[in-house]
């Protein structure tokens, strides 16, 4: 079938995502974060990531590395 999208689908795949217990239906499995990174504060990762434009997941780790600590995180990061 053709829809105005220019995509064509198939009505047994549509018709299983709408039925109950189909495709829309099942809840996506969460990703599990490290405990470590779980312990760090908000406001420290986003210190990070503002001060030296890394993406969080980058921040995460580096300030995992250092222990949470936001002092020896920032030494690491200018430290060559």
């Amino acid at each position: 079938m053709h829809f105005a999208d220019g995509f064509s689908y198939s009505k047994g795949k549509m018709e299983e995502a709408f039925r109950t217990g189909g495709l829309l239906d099942k809840v996506p499995a969460k990703a599990t974060k490290d405990p470590a990174v779980a312990a760090l504060k908000r406001e420290d990762i986003d210190l990070i990531i503002h001060e030296f434009e890394i993406a969080r997941p980058q921040a995460e780790k580096v300030l995992a590395e250092n222990g949470g600590d936001v002092a020896k995180t920032l030494l690491a990061l200018v430290t060559p």
